[in-house]
């Protein structure tokens, strides 16, 4: 509950400015016209998301997560690491049991518009980590299915 509240209540952000992970904005969207939690919710879209938004700004990040998450040896290469990174945490979804697939759930693109925009609006995303529009989130919610 203590690493839950921390988590949460924004005090490990202080200082860091506006770098929003839009993977969960884009996921409370899809929990509030579905019945799903947000960890199911998650684990759909999260890998997806990271492959979106994987550019040369954000590919060193993911390396070092490849690295400190699943102690992956460095190649050298960022990409290289990134994607790793991204199919390891897409195989660990599936290892515990979670969907990894919208289409898995029974849902389809017929409210990703509405989902997109309430996302970008209510989620800050055009002021993101990398930001997105209604578009870009709608891609990403393509991707899930």
């Amino acid at each position: 509950m203590w690493a839950s509240s921390m988590a949460l209540n924004g005090l490990v952000g202080c200082g860091k400015g506006s770098e929003s992970w839009s993977c969960h904005p884009i996921e409370h969207e899809l929990s509030a016209f579905y019945d799903i939690t947000h960890g199911a919710g998650l684990a759909i879209i999260t890998p997806h998301w990271m492959r979106h938004i994987l550019n040369e700004k954000t590919a060193r990040k993911f390396k070092k997560y490849t690295r400190n998450v699943f102690h992956v040896s460095d190649t050298g290469n960022d990409f290289e690491m990134a994607m790793i990174g991204i199919e390891k945490t897409e195989q660990f979804f599936k290892d515990i049991g979670l969907p990894t697939t919208l289409t898995e759930l029974g849902i389809d693109d017929r409210n990703f518009s509405e989902m997109a925009h309430n996302a970008v609006l209510h989620g800050k995303l055009q002021n993101a980590y990398v930001p997105l529009d209604d578009i870009s989130v709608i891609k990403i919610l393509k991707e899930c299915l």
